[in-house]
């Protein structure tokens, strides 16, 4: 097995042990929860000058 085979099994082992369910497509999920709040942020922010 390659290096990033080896990783990548890790990886999947390590998120299917996770206490959030589905935890290798939650992460995706709130980074872009993040993002849309962090701009909802800067938009009010910028919004009162």
């Amino acid at each position: 097995m390659t290096q990033t085979a080896v990783a990548l099994e890790a990886y999947n082992t390590y998120w299917a042990n996770s206490f959030i369910p589905a935890a290798d497509r939650m992460w995706m999920v709130l980074i872009l929860i993040l993002a849309v709040i962090a701009l909802w942020q800067a938009r009010t922010f910028v919004s009162k000058f």
